[in-house]
């Protein structure tokens, strides 16, 4: 008997060509750009640490313990504030990199002819 991996985890979340075990790539703009905000959060965090752990060298309290888990922590700190849209970075991409309307899909709202000239006459 064989059990179809798309079957057991649901119609909508089905595995595409490309996929790494039960890991899903981002499928939309909006995945990628979150997923993209966390790595930014995490290195940025990252950075931060070290930073602060320059000025606090030789630390007893300092072990490879409490650096694992803070590294644990930071993580899902990252992953929370992208999740959140805490920054607007991920909102930004999506904007940025949308695509933008023809001319045929604004349809009559877009600008007339005599506004354009107007602007290009003044410079």
């Amino acid at each position: 008997m064989t059990v179809s991996l798309a079957s057991s985890m649901g119609m909508g979340e089905a595995l595409v060509p490309g996929d790494i075990g039960t890991q899903q790539k981002p499928h939309t703009l909006s995945q990628a750009a979150e997923q993209f905000e966390n790595q930014f959060l995490r290195q940025m965090i990252k950075e931060m640490r070290h930073a602060t752990d320059a000025l606090v060298k030789d630390s007893p309290v300092d072990s490879k313990q409490q650096a694992l888990w803070r590294d644990f922590y930071d993580d899902q700190l990252s992953a929370n504030l992208a999740a959140t849209h805490s920054t607007g970075l991920a909102e930004m991409i999506v904007k940025q990199l949308s695509p933008k309307p023809t001319p045929s899909e604004i349809g009559s709202g877009g600008r007339s002819e005599s506004t354009e000239q107007t602007f290009t006459d003044q410079r």
